[in-house]
């Protein structure tokens, strides 16, 4: 089925990042079709003029495009190949774009059901928290056909500023997971210093000053700086799905035969934060699992 200028869209996950992605969608006026578990966060949609939809299988039947936004391969695997899964409803020339962070092997394994239907499949996961998702602003990083991909460009623009072409299938995946990688490298780093600034006795002001004046300049260091000083760690990207994304690096690792030595001390880290109940916050608050830590030492 050839896609005209408006295609139906179903959107499938409706979380942290699901629903402004999906506001998105429909603010630029694309024919709307959502579901999710949780019924009651389909109702912002439903306000802009989204119709509800009654499963994954059905809205795949009924549109020209499903997106699909979930935390964990497993989930996105049942919502997919499980029964009533959206394969069970896709229509030949129909698209698959799952955007949530997965492993290649998973997003190839998704378009392999979904070649059995002569459907088309994307992996296209995204750069970027709440707020680049609220404004339209995330980076995607799409692995599939290129026609497919110009196809499913207007969508795509709808919800990001950068569309990054990976490769083919998985290779978004690939891309998502080595972002996240520096990420979480970043992360633990960044906690590190501030968290050995205020045990010698300075200001982790002075800290974000340097930074602030060097080539180091981001506002991503001013922003979680400031949360790490005020102890409020509201989650703009939770610390359970790095955790999660940090195991994911390890399973590539190892299907790769690499090692990656000091992504798996930061995993450990993020592990024990997580494991201490703190998976909820934002995982800039595996700076909390340090200090935590050091008054452990220190008993």
């Amino acid at each position: 089925m050839a896609l005209h200028d408006k295609p139906r869209v179903g959107f499938l996950g409706l979380g942290t990042m699901g629903t402004p992605m999906a506001i998105n969608v429909a603010k630029a006026n694309f024919p709307l079709l959502v579901w999710n578990r949780t019924a009651s966060k389909m109702e912002p949609l439903l306000r802009l003029g989204a119709k509800a939809g009654k499963g994954p299988a059905q809205v795949a039947a009924e549109v020209d495009v499903v997106i699909t936004m979930v935390s964990k391969p497993q989930d996105v695997e049942e919502l997919v190949v499980g029964p009533e899964g959206v394969a069970a409803g896709m229509k030949p020339g129909a698209v698959l774009i799952d955007m949530s962070t997965v492993s290649p092997s998973t997003s190839r394994k998704l378009a392999g059901a979904l070649a059995t239907k002569r459907a088309e499949f994307l992996d296209a996961p995204v750069v970027g928290s709440k707020g680049p998702a609220t404004e339209g602003a995330l980076v995607i990083l799409v692995g599939g056909l290129p026609q497919t991909l110009e196809r499913c460009q207007p969508i795509l623009q709808a919800m990001g500023k950068t569309i990054i072409h990976a490769g083919n299938v998985g290779m978004g995946s690939v891309l998502k997971l080595a972002t996240n990688l520096m990420l979480g490298h970043l992360m633990a780093g960044f906690a590190e210093s501030v968290h050995l600034v205020e045990a010698a006795g300075l200001q982790p002001k002075r800290l974000l000053e340097v930074l602030d004046a060097s080539t180091f300049r981001s506002p991503w260091y001013q922003t979680k700086g400031a949360s790490m000083v005020k102890r409020d760690f509201t989650a703009h990207f939770a610390l359970k799905h790095m955790r999660k994304d940090l195991d994911l690096m390890g399973a590539l690792a190892q299907e790769l035969a690499i090692t990656l030595p000091v992504t798996e001390s930061v995993c450990r880290l993020f592990a024990q934060a997580h494991e201490a109940g703190k998976g909820e916050l934002d995982y800039s608050a595996v700076f909390s699992q340090l200090k935590a830590d050091h008054l452990t030492l220190a008993e």
